[in-house]
């Protein structure tokens, strides 16, 4: 009896994290040459320890939260996956910013006690649509039904002019949830042990100094589901000339935050992702075009963007970036455009995800995706 109830509890705590996916990251190891090497090493089942070498990620996941309420109210013990819209209306909801602030709030007093500086509140359109298009479509998954990653929304609505991530949580319930942000930011810093800690580190990144968050909630009478979108934003360029694809050729100019030293100049090419229901993380895909700023490096066994790549500390300490580059975008996909930038902070934090340490030191400080 002891052994059944304990095989019951066992399935719905399965249940509980069903949304935690495998590791799917790599790295570009900084060389102690003038050339980088592309290493993917195996997913350790422990956290790592701290390289002897410099990082910069190969490809950025991020995985979704999934909370059940416990409440007798609950008709399902998983939502349904779906790409259709529901015939009873969903909503992004009307809402003042009192509950976004007191997030913030809290989610800045975690970081002052991991020695992390505040963010602030930032408006982005993609939050919202994110949000709205989860409760119409109810498919919980970082992609949209056509297989295009975040990143490919973010450029669209708000221009790709930053870093982002995208957190998702959802709270299953046999009624529609009130809003509370404190909580989801909550859950996703403390309760993210079976997502590999890789929403906790996504809200502490010293990289990001904004955020973003929208609500939505699904409902079809007997089941419903509040969904939130937290966006962490590094905010450090202030663009003269806001990164654009157009005609073949990539362009950008603009000063980065004296604290930030644009280091790379990546392209990565990603698939469409085929069954997006399936995939409870993202990525940017692989490395198509590498360039290393300063110096002006070429990346080993990835092909260099030619053109223009200067990098220039100003008489104010910021940084004059100028991009002028021709890039051929050869097959379907999505092609993400990144700077990638050194934090001069010298900020000390523990990230806890297998792939974090990656992270430390190093800025994503534009993301701008084009689809083919």
């Amino acid at each position: 009896m002891a052994l059944a109830a304990l095989g019951v509890l066992t399935f719905f705590f399965l249940l509980f994290y069903l949304y935690v996916d495998k590791l799917e990251m790599s790295w570009l190891v900084y060389p102690t040459t003038q050339t980088a090497t592309l290493q993917t090493p195996k997913p350790e089942t422990s956290r790592p320890a701290q390289p002897i070498a410099e990082t910069i990620p190969q490809s950025t996941v991020q995985t979704i939260a999934v909370t059940y309420s416990q409440t007798p109210e609950i008709k399902t013990s998983r939502p349904v996956q779906s790409t259709t819209q529901s015939t009873t209306p969903q909503t992004l909801e009307i809402e003042n910013s009192t509950s976004k602030l007191q997030a913030v709030e809290y989610l800045n007093r975690i970081r002052s006690e991991e020695g992390i500086p505040p963010v602030q509140l930032i408006d982005l359109s993609v939050a919202r649509y994110r949000a709205e298009y989860l409760a119409r479509t109810n498919l919980f998954s970082h992609y949209d039904s056509e297989g295009r990653h975040p990143g490919y929304w973010y450029t669209r609505l708000d221009g790709g002019l930053y870093g982002v991530e995208e957190n998702l949580m959802m709270i299953a319930y046999g009624k529609i949830a009130k809003v509370n942000y404190t909580y989801a930011i909550h859950v996703l810093v403390f309760n993210d042990v079976l997502s590999l800690w890789g929403h906790r580190d996504s809200l502490l990144d010293p990289c990001h100094n904004y955020v973003a968050m929208a609500t939505s909630y699904f409902w079809n009478r007997t089941y419903g589901a509040r969904y939130y979108v937290v966006y962490m934003v590094a905010k450090w360029v202030e663009w003269v000339s806001p990164p654009r694809y157009e005609g073949g050729r990539f362009t950008a100019e603009g000063y980065a935050a004296p604290a930030m030293k644009p280091e790379v100049f990546a392209v990565y090419y990603a698939r469409y992702e085929s069954n997006p229901a399936s995939r409870h993380s993202y990525s940017y895909g692989d490395l198509y075009l590498c360039k290393y700023l300063d110096p002006p490096l070429p990346c080993k066994g990835v092909q260099a963007p030619t053109g223009v790549f200067a990098v220039e500390k100003t008489q104010d300490g910021r940084w004059h970036i100028k991009i002028n580059t021709s890039v051929d975008l050869d097959k379907p996909g999505l092609y993400t455009f990144m700077i990638i930038a050194e934090d001069l902070r010298g900020i000390k934090w523990k990230p806890m995800s297998l792939w974090g340490y990656a992270r430390v030191g190093k800025c994503r400080i534009m993301l701008y995706t084009v689809a083919k």
